[in-house]
């Protein structure tokens, strides 16, 4: 490996000026320059262990987990080791298999590395200190054992709620005798033991293991051989589940259900798990990982807690649930936007189809399509269609013109959709119209690597004298966005800073509404009147066409363009809805897979989107049509729309912890929610045309002469200004 000494002599400066420049303290462009190009011809690394020693700082955190084996670790793993990354930690990784010499040595080695700080997950038993004497380096211990947990920072993970409504759950399916077959960690675990006594005392159906398969297998083997009674086990993990599986396979046992600690995975628990107890293993990554970070950074104010998560459980329903053959065959139609939720649930509905006999029939249309034949329905009180998908804005005018049947008297739970959005999606005049299908809220996405890399940060802070984050602000966006593009910067590892749609079409306003918003202005008043022609929303367009200098070569018109654009790695960041973000964290698909950072958009103002379905009040199958979106509404649905690619807004999605790893954004999506506004409309009618044509047409042809330059700012907003007047005086007239 190249030295120090060495980057020093190619450059022809000191060691001191190498060091200087490493550690940002020199503004000198001609030494940086030639300190880092003899430091990417040597292919220098710094040496993290002499530069710790130096500033008495390793930034390195030791994990220590039971085994290896357990899936429930990997995911904390990749949890830890991501929180921990983002904040410039790495993670040494060791193992104790349960062996209390193990583990003292493993909790030695991380001291001999000099770690800042120790997070130990233990499922062993103790009556005295982690280690012998004073060590300053702070420890959370995590673990299912109150009695290993004696003094200093730690989280107790409790199951005993979970359990008991587990029992309680077996009570009421009549399942009389349940064995439970739990790992090590519960060895004389006095809560669960007492709950498990509670409905079965002196039955002998518990076996305490290890958590192999093998183990497993052995143990339920045995008590179903011993007890042919018994008709409901408990697990103690998913490994040991699988155990169990096998043993009910070869002892053809039938109706037997299973119950598994588990943190996640809808893949195989429909048929084999109706019931899960889940601990999310990302939150107990969060609570170490802060506890750790808090103790590392301010061990002046740090006060050692113990914190409790507890443990939950969830009912896993299959995808067919409820459904019965229709008494008579049905065909309904469907006009649909085409997106990936829609085409998730065309593919979704063939089970539909299989079960219940009734034929769905969809049509895909591209936006203005769709727009079109949603409001011809109502001008020729068509039934040519029986179902309607639509977009938020549109609504009110579509219950005002009685295309949409009411739903407030039907067998939808709209309780159960994310607070305040089944008002936006579907509500009207104190009824339910439409029930909320595709979600449709903004994020900002980048690529992490670039805003963690060293000497990029040390560059931009040079050219903008600022420290390169991810951007709060438009201004910032577009500095960021400058910064990453090539001709701009020829140092910049990627061709573009960003890719943005333009063209005459709704995407582009949106675009120009995040920005106007965050300027503090908007296109109308809350009166109807037209006011965009105003200083504020000048410097919001002015910053949106300066946004276009970074911009892709390529033509983009759509979220669908944005999102292969950014695949595709070449752009540093993208605005999208949540809903065509689905497939950025494929590795098949996406380069930017695994390197994905989310965040919320500047300015904090994203513009309310998403898409409901109504049935349309005209036509002649509206049962078929109630009964197909009550099934498109069940919890049971949610996972599998959304892994097909579709979205949901389906409170209970985001309140648990499935697919977070899939889809990294998941937790990001409510607060973006609790941010974002609806468009304005004006009450009118325009002929032929919905009132969303004043967005999606009149004012993006506009923006969109002003990015291209055939115009200047000033007069594209003054022209959105009297062209909007003129179509709301002229239809207001005519209403």
């Amino acid at each position: 490996m190249a030295t120090i000494k060495e980057v020093a002599q190619l450059a022809g400066v000191s060691i001191g000026t190498v060091s200087n420049v490493l550690n940002g303290k020199t503004n000198n462009l001609d030494l940086i320059e030639r300190v880092e190009s003899a430091m990417k011809e040597l292919d220098y690394r710094p040496d993290a262990n002499a530069r710790s020693l130096k500033m008495e700082k390793s930034s390195l955190i030791g994990l220590i987990l039971p085994n290896s084996t357990n899936p429930e670790y990997s995911s904390l793993i990749f949890h830890v080791e991501t929180m921990l990354n983002e904040r410039g930690y790495s993670v040494l990784l060791l193992f104790t298999h349960n062996n209390r010499l193990l583990e003292r040595k493993a909790i030695d080695k991380c001291l001999e590395q000099r770690v800042d700080g120790i997070i130990l997950l233990t499922v062993i038993p103790r009556k005295k200190d982690l280690v012998d004497g004073q060590v300053e380096t702070p420890i959370i211990v995590v673990s299912p054992r109150e009695d290993a947990i004696l003094k200093g920072d730690a989280i107790f993970l409790d199951y005993s709620k979970a359990f008991e409504q587990t029992m309680n759950y077996f009570n009421r399916h009549a399942k009389k005798n349940t064995a439970m077959i739990l790992d090590g960690s519960f060895l004389y675990n006095e809560k669960i033991i007492e709950i498990y006594n509670k409905y079965h005392a002196g039955k002998g159906l518990l076996k305490i293991t290890d958590y192999s398969k093998e183990r497993g297998f052995k143990a339920a083997y045995e008590l179903l051989f011993q007890n042919p009674q018994i008709d409901a086990i408990v697990a103690g993990t998913y490994l040991i589940a699988q155990g169990v599986e096998k043993a009910i396979k070869l002892l053809k046992r039938k109706g037997i259900h299973i119950a598994v600690l588990k943190d996640k995975n809808w893949i195989e628990d429909e048929e084999n798990f109706p019931v899960q107890i889940r601990l999310s293993q990302k939150k107990v990554a969060h609570h170490a990982v802060m506890r750790a970070l808090h103790a590392i950074e301010n061990p002046r104010t740090h006060e050692p807690m113990a914190e409790r998560i507890f443990a939950e459980i969830r009912e896993t329903l299959p995808v067919t649930a409820e459904l019965k053959k229709a008494p008579l065959p049905v065909r309904i139609r469907l006009a649909m936007y085409d997106s990936p939720t829609s085409f998730s649930l065309k593919m979704l509905s063939e089970v539909y189809v299989q079960k219940t006999g009734i034929h769905i029939e969809f049509d895909l249309l591209k936006y203005d399509e769709l727009e079109d034949i949603v409001y011809q329905l109502h001008s020729d009180q068509s039934n040519r269609y029986d179902g309607i998908m639509m977009d938020i804005t549109w609504i009110d005018e579509l219950v005002k013109n009685k295309v949409l049947m009411p739903l407030t008297n039907s067998a939808i739970n709209f309780n159960e959709f994310i607070d305040g959005l089944e008002q936006q999606c579907g509500y009207y005049d104190g009824e339910y119209h439409a029930v909320p299908i595709m979600s449709g809220t903004q994020l900002l996405f980048y690529q992490k690597d670039l805003f963690e890399n060293e000497q990029l940060k040390r560059q931009f802070s040079r050219i903008y004298g600022k420290e390169l984050s991810v951007p709060e602000t438009w201004a910032d966006f577009n500095i960021i966005a400058e910064f990453f593009t090539r001709s701009f910067n020829p140092k910049s590892p990627i061709p573009y800073g960003v890719s943005k749609v333009t063209g005459e079409n709704i995407y582009t306003t949106i675009c120009y509404l995040n920005r106007l918003w965050s300027y503090g202005s908007d296109v109308f008043d809350d009166d109807g009147n037209v006011i965009i022609h105003n200083s504020n929303a000048l410097a919001a367009l002015k910053n949106f066409v300066n946004i276009y200098k970074q911009n892709t070569d390529r033509p983009v018109h759509s979220w669908d363009e944005v999102v292969e654009v950014f695949k595709e790695g070449k752009t540093a960041m993208a605005i999208l809805y949540d809903s065509y973000a689905m497939d950025l964290n494929d590795y098949t698909k996406s380069k930017v897979a695994g390197n994905l950072g989310v965040g919320q958009i500047p300015g904090g103002t994203p513009v309310l989107g998403g898409w409901s379905i109504g049935i349309n009040q005209y036509s002649t199958k509206k049962e078929a049509m109630e009964d197909f979106l009550t099934w498109v509404c069940s919890d049971q649905l949610v996972i599998p729309l959304v892994l097909l690619g579709g979205s949901t807004l389906k409170k209970s999605y985001y309140e648990s912890s499935e697919l977070e790893d899939t889809y990294p954004w998941k937790d990001s999506v409510l607060e973006s929610y609790r941010k974002s506004r609806k468009r304005i409309l004006p009450n009118i009618k325009i002929a032929n045309k919905g009132q969303n044509y004043l967005y999606s047409h009149v004012i993006s042809r506009q923006i969109t002469k002003a990015l291209e330059q055939q115009i200047d700012e000033e007069e594209a907003l003054l022209t959105i200004q009297n062209e909007l007047s003129q179509l709301i005086n002229l239809n207001t007239k005519k209403s």
